[in-house]
């Protein structure tokens, strides 16, 4: 495994089998790319705060190399006391877990030794391991702790949005699938070219922030590793973002076409949705033909936007006001999205058949999640990204060379021939 990941082959298995697959004809120049996302177990243990405090007490003092007797010669007391508590055993303190002072109190000392050693650690910070570890411990401090007006340290309320959970894996994160779907771990995102059912593309992505961030990248990489153009992308509502579309639009070759689903209003009658935006005239009419003048908004994603703002009056005298309207004094207001043409013609296209039909298309990148879940894509095994996408990557490859053998058994064509008659791929780094 090491080795693999040390010689830069995690790719291997996963790109002979693309390699094949396009010898073959089952995946053809142009493609269909299909794609979502699922999560997935870390590895690393899930940590709380006062755990991740002491864990981290301990890898700071082992990074600067006071495990070993000789580097304790000539310490401070306080010194000595960290060491004795934190590196000569590894267990938390002999306190009544259930007792809330006893915590809190618990909480004070582990936040005072930390901020003692990692001024103590300043004396080791060109020691790169020292600087990496030392960071995660202030990024914990920052993150889990608060200081109350007594100045007495706190857990914090909420969870930071980049919060540390694990010590054993410290990229793992708290992730959401859905308001309901919490998960500690990361995300997986899979892409299939629609026609041969065959992944073209898997990788190990963090568990917060939006999916959508993830498209442009996955379309770049697919295009490059397999040598395909991609016409179009079908993926959920996470995907359809305006920036998102105006870059498929936008694309630096061609144009690609995005199909993804704006979410649904709830109040049709009332969304923003219901009124038309005119952004040549910069006029909007509302749902009851009333109509107001644009005027210049705020700048967004470096995009200019405008704002218009229906008379109060005429509000008032809408039989929709209480459902349209939330201000105290104003009329309705409307502001345009950065990428508001985008957006309007995604609404608009989302009303049709043919968005339908294409849309209906994405299950098949559902199912293939389920193949590889089935054999072990959501049990992580291993620590570090290097081999994490290592074992993303092998699983996807046993899942491709399925689907070979049954395409070749459908089309009548020579699998082992082209296995055994094909240069090895070229092999490249997949990025972080």
């Amino acid at each position: 495994m090491s080795r693999i990941v040390e010689h830069g082959k995690e790719r291997y298995a996963f790109d002979r089998f693309i390699q094949v697959g396009r010898e073959a004809g089952f995946i053809a120049d142009k493609v269909t790319l299909l794609t979502d996302t699922t999560s997935v177990k870390g590895a690393g243990a899930v940590q709380n705060t006062y755990t991740l405090l002491r864990k981290g007490i301990r890898k700071l003092l082992r990074a600067m190399g006071y495990q070993l007797p000789g580097k304790r010669r000539g310490l401070s007391e306080q010194a000595k006391q960290l060491i004795a508590t934190y590196l000569e055993q590894d267990q938390k303190a002999d306190i009544d877990w259930s007792d809330a002072a006893q915590r809190q109190e618990q909480l004070g000392v582990l936040v005072d030794d930390a901020e003692a050693l990692l001024e103590w650690a300043l004396a080791h910070s060109d020691d790169a391991t020292v600087r990496q570890i030392g960071w995660l411990l202030t990024k914990i401090l920052g993150d889990d702790v608060v200081i109350d007006e007594q100045g007495n340290p706190q857990i914090g309320e909420g969870t930071a949005p980049d919060r540390i959970i694990s010590l054993t894996e410290p990229e793992m994160r708290h992730g959401r699938k859905s308001s309901a779907h919490r998960f500690d771990g990361f995300k997986v995102l899979v892409s299939t070219d629609q026609s041969s059912e065959l992944i073209l593309d898997i990788a190990d992505i963090t568990a917060m922030g939006s999916d959508g961030a993830q498209l442009m990248p996955t379309i770049e990489r697919v295009e490059t590793e397999t040598e395909v153009v991609i016409e179009r992308a079908i993926g959920d509502g996470a995907f359809g973002s305006g920036k998102n579309r105006a870059a498929c639009a936008n694309y630096d070759t061609h144009p690609v076409d995005l199909v993804s689903p704006l979410s649904r209003a709830r109040d049709p009658e009332v969304d923003k949705s219901a009124f038309q935006i005119d952004l040549v005239t910069k006029m909007t009419t509302c749902p009851r033909g009333h109509t107001a003048e644009g005027r210049v908004g705020s700048r967004q994603d470096g995009r200019p936007t405008m704002r218009f703002t229906f008379s109060r009056a005429a509000c008032e005298a809408c039989d929709l006001f209480e459902r349209c309207v939330r201000s105290k004094k104003a009329g309705r207001s409307v502001n345009t999205h950065p990428y508001e043409t985008h957006l309007q013609h995604a609404r608009q296209r989302q009303q049709t058949e043919e968005f339908m039909i294409l849309y209906r298309l994405r299950a098949a990148v559902e199912r293939k999640i389920a193949e590889l879940v089935g054999h072990g894509l959501r049990l992580t095994r291993y620590v570090g990204q290097p081999k994490r996408q290592l074992q993303r990557l092998w699983i996807a490859a046993a899942a491709n060379l399925k689907r070979l053998f049954t395409l070749a058994q459908a089309q009548r064509v020579d699998l082992c021939m082209l296995l055994g008659g094909l240069d090895p791929p070229r092999v490249g780094r997949m990025p972080a």
